[in-house]
């Protein structure tokens, strides 16, 4: 646990004991004998052991891999490599690419050609050296650069695997049980704490932030091993030592800094860190911490009784009558004492000490209604921040609102306007749509007209249409429409006829 924490609540149980056991306060006899009782009981398995370590690191070695890391990987991703030629004799019939080299390569192989073209064909050789280039990365560059990340590794895993041994052993227990008998019936209170940890961290300590450092620089080395590379290289035989310093060891400043890092590593002699042990037992509980354990017994009484017996409003109003009635006793006595040294100041003459006490309780009293006063302003102040945050809000809801306004007027225009559109779109489909029909209609008299005509002329010429029934319901109906729209047309026509006659023979004309 974290130093300020610990001096948080160091001063919270001073001051708790305290008011416990100050003997202004108001009390009682059961309260005193529940505590004694308490106090006597189930000391035999008050019980309190501890296991921690004080975890020291060298930070040389940490800051020289750290320093290393970005040199590691900018070697990893030069990718140094060797082009490796190998050919293969391979049947004319399966060759898709002929190469230069295969071509120079039958030059000098004359028997890969067992037969003569004809004139004027190709010469195709039966076989063929087909060359291809493999890419090899186990050079001697990278396979140096894998057993530093290697020895790196180990180096870092057998601190950073003694320092979390020695966490795994950390612990700290503490439990007790206590059982009373009272007027109302027993009481028994049962405590077991347990942290397996070091004690909560404090994030300003120097050797968390190098523990930290530390599980950094171990998942960064094996990013790196899980690099493609890295597998590639894992594959060929482990470099031996000595090193071998060849021109991009000795030039190279990324593969330069891997060499030093594995001089650094491998001259490091020393552990680099140090643990110190700490161990303490206590059964039973010394004084402090006893009288700590029956209060804590007294707490989960009240605890108990404050939320199982749903008592917190009345607590609450209980708490804030009796910090009022302290306050006005308080204010009483002062103001009693006041008029006691004035009024002796009259008759005998008061003291300097006891004007100096009075100016002291003055002045406490002043801090005290000043402190109430930054408290009510503290409040007012947050007060005046909520109301002025429910004014903006208030503000961009009216905003909203007006421009939901705004939209709606808008979306009504626009809704007006689209419904004038449609019944405009309406009254035109519809217009199409009567013309549409009177011109199926007369198509419709017209095509039934033809059809009589042509009904007309099979039975003048005495010819029947094959298949040709017209008893059927459907059928007959239709060739009574065919008969009315002929009629018609006959009706139409012979009044046209009639005038055409009139003007020909009675009028002489035409």
């Amino acid at each position: 646990m974290s130093q300020n924490i610990m001096d948080r609540y160091y001063r919270a149980v001073r001051r708790f004991s305290e008011q416990l056991t100050n003997a202004d306060a108001p009390g009682n006899e059961t309260e005193k004998k529940i505590r004694e009782l308490f106090r006597r009981s189930g000391s035999e398995t008050e019980k309190l052991s501890s296991v921690y370590f004080d975890v020291t690191i060298d930070e040389a070695w940490l800051e020289r891999i750290e320093t290393a890391m970005p040199h590691l990987e900018a070697a990893i991703r030069e990718d140094r490599q060797f082009i490796k030629t190998e050919g293969n004799v391979t049947p004319i019939e399966r060759v898709r690419k002929v190469s230069r080299t295969s071509v120079e390569h039958l030059s000098r192989h004359s028997e890969m050609i067992t037969h003569v073209p004809e004139e004027g064909e190709d010469l195709i050789p039966d076989k063929l050296n087909v060359f291809e280039n493999e890419s090899n990365f186990a050079v001697y560059e990278n396979r140096v650069l894998y057993m530093v990340l290697c020895y790196t590794r180990d180096f870092v895993d057998y601190r950073y695997y003694r320092i979390s041994q020695a966490w795994k052993e950390c612990r700290t227990e503490m439990e007790f049980c206590k059982s009373i008998l009272t007027d109302g019936g027993p009481v028994t209170v049962e405590y077991r704490y347990k942290d397996l940890t070091n004690g909560l961290e404090d994030e300003e300590n120097k050797n968390a932030g190098k523990l930290a450092r530390l599980e950094s620089v171990a998942a960064g080395i094996d990013i790196l091993l899980s690099m493609p590379l890295m597998k590639n290289v894992a594959l060929e035989p482990m470099v031996s030592t000595p090193i071998t310093r060849t021109n991009v060891l000795r030039m190279d400043k990324h593969f330069k800094e891997v060499v030093a890092l594995y001089d650094y590593l491998s001259n490091y002699t020393e552990d680099g860190f140090s643990l110190e042990r700490h161990e303490t037992n206590m059964a039973p509980f010394p004084e402090g911490l006893a009288k700590a354990a029956v209060e804590l017994a007294m707490l989960g009484c009240f605890l108990s009784n404050e939320y199982g017996h749903d008592m917190e409003d009345i607590l609450e109003k209980r708490y804030r009558e009796e910090e009022d009635r302290r306050k006005s006793e308080t204010r009483q006595r002062f103001a009693e004492r006041v008029q006691a040294i004035l009024g002796r100041a009259e008759t005998e003459g008061a003291t300097e000490e006891e004007y100096r006490e009075l100016l002291a309780e003055a002045v406490s009293f002043g801090e005290e209604r000043e402190e109430q006063i930054r408290k009510l302003n503290r409040e007012a102040e947050m007060l005046r921040g909520g109301a002025e945050a429910a004014e903006l809000r208030c503000a961009a809801m009216q905003s909203a609102v007006d421009r939901g306004r705004v939209n709606a007027e808008e979306l009504r225009k626009q809704l007006s306007e689209s419904r004038k559109e449609c019944a405009a779109e309406a009254d035109r489909l519809q217009a199409e749509i009567s013309r549409v029909q009177g011109e199926l209609e007369t198509e419709q008299e017209r095509i039934r007209v033809l059809e009589a005509r042509v009904h007309g002329l099979l039975e003048e010429y005495g010819v029947k249409k094959p298949e040709a029934d017209m008893t059927d319901r459907e059928e007959f109906l239709e060739l009574e429409k065919e008969r009315d729209a002929f009629e018609r047309f006959f009706e139409r026509n012979w009044g046209v006829a009639k005038k055409k006659i009139r003007r020909r023979i009675l009028w002489r004309k035409g």
